[in-house]
């Protein structure tokens, strides 16, 4: 029976009804111990009486019960009425999103700030194994002062105490056919009554932020059956204008909409630091923010331009990642040789990894203007690969091919594939492309064994690195001359010695490699960067500069050639020519934020503080765009962290900084960069402790060192210079 004014229920007087739910009432009531007023929840009177809506409710009251957080409401009590239950919360003043959004929508400032205080109260739900399960402007409340509120837990999912677990199983349980929540805030997983985790509230998250800032939901049709269809099937329209100069918002919702819970971000705190981040793109003055002119270093974004994601292993013994994964790298490094051909930056597309990726919605990500996925079947000594370049604007092929041959009819296959796509894209090629779009032939093993140590020296950690190392020496035992497997061999050395404090030994085996890899390949761009990255380890820069700049003659678009030259031109002192190294290293990769960064670092050393502002904030920006798409990127984090520092941006800069430390506490570039960020701030103790984890056991070059203004305000502690003078 709906309780009526006047009436108790237990302690609480009933002052009136509020409203109703999905299968709730909700009624003001006073509670006369602690003189305050209440809101106490009842199950809809008109209801027939249901154990599993009982049920549902007591669960309600567990979940929320269970969490004590400014963004989430608040319970006091539970108590029954007529053998029903009732539940007591907070009373809340102010209005549902709701109502809120009747009015249209939302700036998108707003917005994001709205839905960063979602994404804080559904953090501190999932960090206690709570996942909401129906997040939508109904079940969000904005009180008179401005705080949002997370309500109605009844359909969560939470960790059940071992007694509780065949309850909240039988609760958790739907009937063929039927689901439980709204449609068009239910993630793909949820509609098909799949197993659904954290990441479907972060995908309703998006479509309400989407919502909010355009005034429609992204998938809502005319009926349930088109609501639900488009939300398994369609890619959400554009946001025009709603992005107000934010041009990474509509990234941020592309990415909690992912129809694949592997491509959205994993983590309400990823999605946090993502909102956050572009929050604070959006407080930058309108002439940073909106009507920013491009760097020197800006890419001609009308140029063609292509994405090659990782190929996906269709082999039967599903065991073949690193050869797919070579074999969209060899492409990459094929089509970067095209004059006029943009190419997204390994790092950078092969964060869309999978069957599922929404191939559109990967390429406005990216900002490229075509997009080649594969697939690789390697059964025996067979192989089948099979590629499609698609259009980002239309989703329509432009070009694709399947290739059955023999395994050691690989390096014909790469060629062919390359040679489809620049011509796709670029039309005639000239017979110097063509030429360079060649690949050297070796043995298929060898081959393997080189792809092998490919994948792990990208994962750039210790272990990681000397398995590399372990794969490169066997092939060349294969195949003594293989010219880029001793190249490969000879940076994994040299990352070795730079970066965790390798031996003589290493440094020895780098230049033994790098001789072999230049006698063997004496017009390889890769051997004399290889040649140059060896020299420069034992300060012999004259040898370094000629190699590095044989290695750019060969490839002027190489950007290893560049990057590694600025670097080794910085530690030498030469800060003009590292500046122009930089530079051209930025503009042949438009995704690269390390090389803009440096770039900054060498302009303000050179006292160009206006050119060195610009490199900074392009900076800042090619962060936050790589932390849309990888929000837990230990160097975006770090190295961002010191540019936002020299924009001023002192709370962001220790926020970032602070969370690549927690996210990698052991990572030897997050404590440097980390400890900049704090000499910068001036806090030299903290700065101090983070370098003893890395200098104090030999990590650190003392010529780099010595020429860096973000260590100037610890040279003259005893404690650094202690440091310093152990390294190499």
């Amino acid at each position: 029976m709906r309780p009526v004014e006047g009436e108790t229920l237990g302690p609480y007087v009933v002052l009136e009804r509020l409203g109703a739910g999905g299968m709730g009432e909700v009624y003001r009531a006073r509670d006369p111990r602690l003189e305050r007023d209440v809101a106490i929840k009842v199950l809809k009177s008109d209801l027939a009486p249901d154990p599993d809506r009982v049920r549902r409710l007591e669960l309600e009251a567990r979940a929320t019960a269970g969490l004590n957080h400014p963004h989430i409401l608040t319970i006091y009590d539970v108590g029954t009425h007529d053998g029903m239950p009732f539940l007591v919360f907070e009373l809340l003043e102010g209005k549902s999103l709701r109502e809120l959004l009747a009015d249209g929508p939302l700036p998108a400032e707003r917005a994001l700030e709205l839905a960063c205080q979602i994404a804080r109260g559904v953090a501190a739900a999932h960090a206690v194994k709570i996942v909401h399960r129906d997040l939508k402007p109904e079940n969000l409340f904005l009180t008179a002062d401005g705080i949002l509120k997370i309500l109605d837990f009844g359909l969560a999912k939470l960790k059940p105490r071992p007694a509780q677990a065949a309850e909240a199983a039988t609760l958790d349980a739907t009937q063929p056919g039927s689901f439980f929540g709204t449609p068009a805030y239910m993630a793909p997983e949820q509609l098909r009554e799949e197993a659904a985790d954290e990441r479907a509230d972060l995908f309703a998250i998006g479509a309400i932020l989407y919502e909010m800032v355009t005034g429609r939901n992204p998938f809502r049709g005319k009926s349930g059956a088109e609501t639900v269809a488009a939300v398994l099937q369609k890619t959400p329209a554009a946001i025009g204008d709603a992005a107000e100069g934010l041009p990474g918002l509509e990234r941020l919702i592309l990415h909690c909409l992912d129809k694949d819970p592997a491509g959205r971000f994993q983590t309400a705190t990823d999605l946090i630091f993502a909102l956050e981040s572009l929050a604070g793109e959006g407080r930058k003055p309108p002439s940073e923010a909106t009507t920013r002119t491009a760097p020197a270093c800006e890419p001609d974004r009308t140029s063609p331009s292509i994405a090659v994601l990782p190929f996906t292993d269709m082999s039967p013994s599903r065991d073949q990642d690193y050869f797919c994964d070579g074999l969209a790298e060899e492409l990459i490094a094929a089509l970067t040789r095209i004059a006029g051909l943009r190419v997204a930056a390994r790092s950078s597309s092969f964060l869309f990894r999978g069957p599922g990726v929404d191939i559109r919605a990967a390429g406005a990500k990216l900002g490229v203007g075509s997009v080649l996925e594969g697939s690789v079947r390697k059964a025996g000594d067979r192989l089948r690969v099979t590629v499609q370049l698609i259009d980002v604007a239309d989703g329509y092929h432009r070009w694709s091919e399947r290739y059955d041959r023999k395994l050691e009819d690989v390096f014909a296959i790469q060629d062919e594939i390359a040679r489809g796509v620049a011509q796709a894209l670029r039309g005639v090629l000239t017979p110097g492309e063509e030429a360079a779009l060649q690949r050297p032939e070796g043995g298929i093993q060898c081959y393997d064994f080189y792809l092998r140590g490919l994948q792990l020296l990208r994962e750039f950690n210790r272990p990681a690195v000397v398995g590399a190392q372990r794969m490169f020496e066997r092939a060349v035992q294969c195949d003594p001359d293989y010219a880029l497997a001793w190249a490969e061999l000879a940076n994994a050395h040299s990352w070795l010695y730079e970066w965790w404090a390798g031996d003589e030994e290493d440094r020895e085996a780098a230049e033994r490699a790098s001789a072999r890899a230049l006698e063997l390949g004496p017009e390889l761009a890769e051997a004399h960067a290889a040649r140059g990255f060896a020299m420069s380890l034992s300060n012999r820069y004259a040898e370094a500069t000629r190699e590095y700049e044989k290695a750019i003659r060969l490839d002027p678009s190489s950007f290893d050639g560049h990057y590694l030259f600025a670097r080794e031109a910085f530690a030498a002192g030469e800060v003009e020519r590292s500046s122009e190294l930089f530079r051209r290293a930025a503009e042949l990769r438009p995704e690269d934020f390390s090389s803009v960064t440096l770039l900054g670092q060498s302009l303000r050393v050179l006292g160009r503080e206006e050119e060195a502002r610009e490199a900074n904030r392009e900076a800042v920006r090619r962060v936050e765009r790589r932390l849309e798409l990888n929000p837990s990127d230990p160097r975006a984090l770090s190295l961002g962290a010191i540019a936002l520092v020299v924009d001023g941006q002192d709370e962001r800069a220790l926020a970032w900084s602070e969370r690549a430390l927690d996210l990698h506490p052991e990572d030897q570039g997050v404590l440097i960069n980390g400890a900049c960020l704090r000499a910068r701030l001036g806090t030299k103790d903290e700065a101090i402790a983070l370098l003893e984890k890395v200098f104090a056991r030999g990590y650190g070059k003392r010529d780099w060192i010595h020429r860096d203004p973000d260590y100037d305000s610890l040279r003259g502690d005893p404690r650094f210079q202690a440091m310093v003078a152990k390294l190499k």
